[in-house]
């Protein structure tokens, strides 16, 4: 068999493994840079206090949310309260409306039943922000 067709078998093969391989990490490296600054409603949120209503018995999780969107908007938090050992035993939300780029808001999330096992564990399941402010769109 000829040299130069050896040559050509050897950087063929190379080729068809190399280049998905090569595709593969550079997307996986585009995909980190576009993510690396992503941020998450819930890390807006910082549970003040956890406890139960005296009244009711219900659990209640008082809620602090310091907005770090780029617009005004509403942010809609569901708390999970937890029991001693880390079961879930209800949920309650809590909505702050209105909240401007950079304020902080308070609600509670209350539980909807007593809840008799001491006091419960209340931790940020999930936040939703939706703006207040309307988009642009381009149009004739």
């Amino acid at each position: 068999m000829p040299r130069w067709t050896v040559v050509l078998l050897v950087v063929m093969g190379a080729l068809v493994v190399l280049v998905p391989v090569g595709g593969i990490a550079a997307y996986i490296h585009a995909s980190g840079k576009n993510h690396e600054d992503m941020r998450f409603p819930s890390d807006d949120v910082t549970v003040a206090r956890c406890a139960l209503d005296p009244a009711t018995g219900r659990p209640v999780a008082e809620l602090s949310v310091t907005s770090r969107a780029a617009r005004e908007g509403t942010y809609t938090v569901t708390v999970e309260f937890q029991d001693e050992r880390e079961k879930a035993v209800d949920r309650g939300v809590g909505t702050v409306e209105g909240l401007a780029i950079g304020a902080t808001g308070r609600t509670k999330a209350v539980g909807a039943r007593a809840y008799a096992g001491g006091v419960p564990q209340c931790v940020v399941h999930d936040a939703e922000f939706r703006s207040t402010e309307p988009v642009a769109t381009a149009g004739p």
